[in-house]
């Protein structure tokens, strides 16, 4: 049993009762490493799916409505819909002592990176955000050192090589010319990035025993009361097209209250690494969807840059040609 297993067997075996409430514990969640079953593979596949048309919607919604109040909406809308729903199938909301990790849950995985993506949206295509987004499971490793004990293997380093060799080929030779503008979209996106890997990986440490529906309904509720501040400083801009509107729904409903449940669902079935290697895929969607909606332009570069980063994905999920073997029993 590796150091990691033995420090996810500690964190799964804590108790159902706490904070003055019950959470459920998750039969699936594995305390080592396996092949993915086919639920994990059709909840990581259609969560990539789902998260590549963002930023489809970011392109749309950030120009009409600004970035803050983009980011704004997003959360708050889809604050509202988990709300509603939980409070309709009357499932216990009680954050208890756990709303410090909420808050910060909400800030570093909604709050911050949905506000630097939509400003990334106003400078640079959809595919290049959904590209650069793929950089989360290299944060998500660095973070799992100090917090959870993972040690960061070779097989980890080479992905993320391969993943940052992948980007940089796309970003240097795709079509977008380089300037300040795009440079500083590039960096908000790495950013955004970085925040996600550390959620993640708090979110793994601090609140696995926890059901998805709390981390997200909660954590959603934090982020928009973290953005709202700055948001209310700026008027809203009531006169915006319909499509931002339209585009802004989307991103709350289906992007971040839909998404969010099938993500946190994949925390608790899978390791830190491989749920957040779903953002090696969603470029894949991204590309696709901003193709087909937007037109824009797929060069066979990006393609080439696109292939390395899916080897990476196989690479840190351990699938096909990098599956483990299996030894017989002796």
């Amino acid at each position: 049993m590796t150091a990691f297993s033995r420090v996810r067997l500690r964190i799964a075996a804590s108790p159902a009762s706490r904070d003055g409430f019950t959470y459920s514990s998750h039969p699936t969640v594995r305390p080592s490493p396996e092949s993915m079953r086919p639920i994990e593979h059709a909840l990581f596949w259609g969560l990539s799916a789902i998260w590549g048309s963002s930023f489809l919607f970011m392109r749309l919604a950030a120009p009409g409505l600004g970035v803050l109040w983009s980011a704004q909406l997003r959360v708050g809308i889809a604050w509202a819909t988990l709300l509603l729903i939980f409070s309709l199938a009357r499932k216990p909301l009680s954050m208890g002592a756990r709303w410090p990790h909420f808050l910060l849950v909400g800030t570093f995985n909604s709050a911050i990176p949905f506000a630097l993506f939509s400003f990334a949206a106003l400078h640079i295509p959809a595919g290049y955000s959904a590209i650069l987004n793929a950089g989360v499971p290299l944060w998500a490793s660095i973070f799992a050192w100090p917090i959870l004990g993972q040690r960061v293997s070779a097989r980890i380093v080479l992905a993320v090589v391969m993943a940052a060799s992948g980007i940089a080929l796309m970003v240097r030779l795709g079509p977008v010319s380089f300037s300040r503008e795009v440079l500083s979209a590039i960096g908000a996106c790495v950013l955004a990035t970085v925040c996600y890997g550390f959620s993640a990986v708090w979110s793994k440490r601090y609140l696995m025993d926890v059901p998805g529906y709390l981390t997200a309904t909660h954590g959603m509720m934090f982020a928009s009361l973290v953005l709202l501040p700055a948001a209310a400083a700026q008027p809203l801009p009531m006169a915006a097209p319909a499509s931002a509107w339209f585009a802004v729904t989307a991103l709350a409903v289906l992007c971040s209250a839909l998404a969010y449940l099938i993500y946190f669902e994949l925390f608790r079935r899978m390791s830190a690494t491989k749920a957040t290697a779903v953002t090696f895929v969603v470029p894949a969607f991204g590309l696709f969807w901003a193709w087909l909606f937007l037109s824009e332009p797929v060069t066979l570069t990006m393609l080439g840059g696109f292939a390395l980063v899916l080897c990476a994905t196989a690479l840190v999920m351990q699938i096909g040609p990098f599956a483990p073997r299996k030894t017989d029993a002796s």
